[in-house]
């Protein structure tokens, strides 16, 4: 039987929704991008979409599902990326098969299935097969060795929880919901592996663990102790690509039909060889990190400098730098991706459309990073070629540090094998030890940065059975509802409510403020996010306390109605100023990101190039020009999508709508999709104010802005400003400010050229008392001596001036510049054609006494040295020196 892998995903969907007595639903995959999980950068597991459902916080009409899940791993726990490519297993972007039970089956028959499934329906040899369990699993190991026949020597007893080893035992986070699992695994032969590691459990890849079934029982408390959870549940999943692998006889993932169709077309258009192994590592490689930026940029996935833009950046980088170790020196991920396409052609299609942009999106980061290699390889020559120069004494290192590795790798994405290859070339190592300390650094710094909302603190208080997921409306300012559930930790408090008048962070605009307010307590909320559909209310204790809360307590929640209204206004000048780029700018313009606060505004959009001051002006007349207009502000709920479409609203590329959607037409020329608060005029918006316009990513540019109070308070900030300047310019009025401040830089030139003129005229002077203290050898004045320089350029101007003086001299000059020993040596225009007196010898016998090293043409030459201590030593008796190196 041929197992192709849409036959593999079918059968496993096929058994248990089919199949009698299981009958589980089938749950569509959730985005790759989490649209309701900040917690998450992306989908990385099958179970992400019911986690509430597990967590007890939602309820669902079935109690068992089945799904097959795109996911990604590349952050975190779960970062595989360093292994993707070299060897058959790891991946980026895979897919998860899972079936879950919540509170209906447990141990006994999730075994079963997986049992029935692996060897009944997809027809693996069962005495190939191999379980785990968790080192005190007695219940899974019995069903294991007596329900279903597994012998005894194949059952294995992995983990140790209160050791620090997790193997075989699942939680979703330090404290919380947590159980054993039983794994499954399938002994691929000697021919995978024969060596040391190649045993059960042991790092090899001879026993291929293929399907996880995780046993939620127990609430892990912040003491570390275990309580019974309300219900128990099933949490299931298996690598498609590993049993299709399985299936269909291979030892690595990227020989199944899964991978081979983007494998061979990559081998083809570069010409690679997939036999010859270095080759079939980077072919892995892009065929695997292709199927991730395809299907994250398609889902409207943006590259950027951090978070999740800063992750696929990464990818593609790293897929560039392995394409062109097979030789491609252009981009040629995007030519590959329809091939994407085709692979996952009825389960995930990719429309003509979305594919083309997503083909156009790769391209133009690709050509970007290009070009950046190209610049990397001139920085690093500059590196070494500077470096050279500096350290070119025998027994000085010669070493590219370990920040510059690192800057060369984030800001290049130069690798630093690629650095090390360069730097031998030029005779150079690497300071590994520097640059992986600077790795550390930026991984804590990231991981701190990508934090998104910590999902731990105390223990949830449950009170009564509601969803959390109720908000009251727009024009709702308070009201009285019933607590869900809470928990604590010092005065910080988490609040779930029946229903809440606050709105949470979502599109953009930042969560409101404001109070809940109960029987003897009251807690200031300064945060409000939405978890899985659950709108979350983060603040701090007042006053009271929320131990005393009973069942279906009532409490009255009321928004901070001031900070709302600024947050409005600034939402609905956002709306403007997108039409206002489309207008002026150009249609090709789309929003790429927004922040909406209190006291200012941030749009993201695209576009290549800065916008001029002029433009930046239009923008401003034009919003202010509907500002003043008052026009109204037109909001329709329930739309239906294509009704709102075909009206012409602006929907974002890449977001998932339903079936209905909430429309914002503000004046006369924006019409957007849009769930935020906004204005019900557009003349309450009062004035805009453009504050900067910058660049954020390639092709996308950042505008700023405020209005409202924030504007008048930037005004006025301005006008002290303004009223500073001139009391120090010591001038009344203002509109003559421009020309006070022109007639002050005016005097402050003209003291500047005095001041030149002076330090030439005492150069001049030192140029005439050194000539005057010259040493005549063999009828040729040596002029020398050690100076005072402000620079390099100093010191050979010097030197200049007394060859103009004497254009027979030969001038041989020393300081101390930026703490460095500069010495030079130029020969005059009258004595250049002597072979006795050559610049390059002088300063090479000079060089060495200053600890450096130099030399240079026969009528000028120079260096540096790290001892200017020894400059005093060195010019000691320089008509000497020059005498030894004149004779013959």
């Amino acid at each position: 039987m041929i197992w192709d892998q849409r036959r593999v995903r079918r059968t496993y969907l096929d058994y248990f929704v089919t199949r009698p007595g299981l009958e589980h639903r089938e749950v569509e995959s959730s985005p790759i991008i989490p649209r309701d999980d900040p917690t998450l950068l992306f989908t990385n597991a099958g179970m992400n979409q019911f986690k509430a459902t597990l967590l007890g916080q939602d309820k669902r009409d079935y109690a068992r599902a089945c799904s097959v899940q795109k996911c990604m791993r590349v952050g975190g726990k779960h970062n595989d990326l360093d292994a993707v490519g070299k060897d058959g297993r790891h991946l980026t972007w895979f897919e998860m098969l899972g079936n879950w039970s919540f509170g209906d089956y447990y141990k006994r028959e999730a075994i079963k299935m997986a049992w029935d499934l692996s060897v009944n329906v997809y027809g693996l040899d069962h005495t190939r097969l191999h379980a785990s369990v968790y080192k005190d699993d007695d219940f899974s190991y019995d069903v294991w060795l007596n329900e279903i026949g597994v012998p005894r020597e194949r059952i294995y007893r992995f983990g140790d929880i209160e050791k620090g080893d997790d193997e075989n035992f699942w939680s979703m986070g330090p404290t919380g919901p947590c159980g054993p699992c039983t794994e499954l695994y399938y002994d691929l032969g000697p021919e995978a592996g024969t060596g040391p590691g190649d045993i059960m459990g042991g790092p090899g890849d001879r026993y291929l663990e293929f399907w996880n079934n995780v046993f939620m029982e127990s609430d892990r408390g912040d003491d570390g102790s275990y309580s019974p959870l309300a219900f128990q549940s099933v949490d299931t999943g298996m690598g498609l690509e590993r049993i299709t692998m399985i299936l269909q006889g291979k030892l690595s993932v990227y020989e199944t039909d899964v991978f081979q169709p983007i494998i061979q077309a990559a081998a083809k258009l570069s010409g690679a060889d997939w036999q010859n192994p270095e080759q079939r590592v980077h072919l892995q490689v892009i065929a695997d990190h292709l199927r991730s930026l395809t299907f994250v940029v398609s889902e409207g996935g943006q590259f950027a400098n951090e978070g999740r833009g800063y992750v696929l950046r990464r990818i593609l980088r790293r897929a560039v730098r392995h394409g062109r170790l097979l030789g491609f020196e252009g981009p040629f991920l995007h030519q590959l991706a329809p091939i994407v396409a085709e692979v996952f052609e009825g389960v995930y299609d990719l429309p003509p459309t979305i594919l083309s942009n997503t083909q156009a999106s790769l391209e133009d980061e690709e050509a970007r990073f290009f070009s950046t290699i190209d610049r990397g390889m001139a920085r690093i020559s500059e590196i070494v070629t500077a470096r050279g120069a500096a350290v070119a004494g025998e027994h000085a290192p010669r070493v590219v540090t370990g920040h510059e590795t690192f800057l060369l790798h984030d800001t290049y994405g130069f690798p630093p094998d690629l650095t090390a290859i360069v730097a031998a070339e030029h005779g150079f190592t690497v300071d590994e030890a520097g640059y992986a300390l600077e790795m550390t650094v930026q991984r804590d710094r990231s991981r701190a940065a990508g934090k998104f909302y910590a999902d731990d603190g105390g223990e949830w208080v449950s009170l009564s059975e509601g969803s959390g997921r109720g908000f009251g409306g727009y024009n709702l300012s308070e009201l009285e509802t019933t607590v869900v559930r809470h928990r604590s930790q010092g005065d910080r408090v988490e609040l779930v409510l029946e229903s809440t008048p606050l709105y949470a962070e979502s599109g953009g605009e930042v969560a409101d403020h404001g109070w809940i307010e109960g029987d003897g307590f009251c807690v200031t909320v300064d945060d409000v996010q939405k978890v899985n559909g659950i709108i979350h209310h983060l603040g701090h204790l007042t006053s009271g306390s929320l131990r005393g809360l009973s069942e279906n307590a009532k409490v009255r929640c009321r928004v901070d109605g001031e900070r709302r209204d600024q947050k409005t206004i600034h939402h609905t000048a956002t709306h403007l100023l997108h039409a206002a780029l489309k207008e002026l700018v150009g249609g090709h313009v789309q929003q790429k990101g927004s922040v909406v606060e209190p006291d200012r505004l941030r749009f993201d959009y695209s576009h290549t190039r800065p916008l001029l001051p002029e433009q930046l002006e239009a923008l401003e007349q034009w919003v202010n020009g509907h500002v003043r207009r008052n026009e109204a502000v037109d909001i329709h709920e329930g739309v239906p999508i294509d009704e709102a479409k075909a009206q012409g609203v602006v929907a974002l590329f890449g977001e998932k709508y339903g079936e209905v959607v909430r429309t914002v037409r503000a004046g006369s020329d924006s019409f957007e999709l849009c769930g935020g608060n906004h204005v019900r005029r557009t003349g309450d918006i009062g004035h805009l104010k453009i504050t900067a316009e910058t660049g954020v990513a390639a092709g996308v540019r950042r505008i700023e802005a405020v209005v409202g109070h924030a504007a008048d308070a930037l005004w006025l900030r301005e006008r002290a400003l303004l009223l500073s300047a001139a009391h120090v310019a010591k001038t009344p009025e203002l509109n003559r400010l421009p020309a006070r401040i022109e007639q002050l830089n005016e005097e402050i030139r003209a003291l500047k050229r005095q001041l030149e003129k002076a330090r030439q005229g005492g150069a001049t002077n030192d140029a005439d008392s050194l000539l005057a203290a010259a040493v005549m050898i063999e009828g040729v004045p040596v002029v020398s001596g050690v100076v005072s320089a402000d620079s390099r350029e100093a010191l050979s101007a010097l030197a200049d001036r007394i060859r103009d003086k004497n254009p027979r001299a030969v001038v041989v000059l020393g300081a101390e510049v930026d703490g460095q020993a500069a010495v030079l040596a130029a020969i005059g225009s009258e004595s250049r054609g002597d072979k006795r007196f050559h610049a390059g010898n002088i300063v090479k016998a000079l060089a060495e006494s200053v600890d450096g090293r130099g030399g240079g043409r026969p009528d000028f030459a120079q260096a540096g040295g790290k001892a200017p201590g020894n400059l005093g030593a060195a010019f000691a008796d320089i008509p000497a020196l020059v005498r030894k190196l004149a004779s013959p």
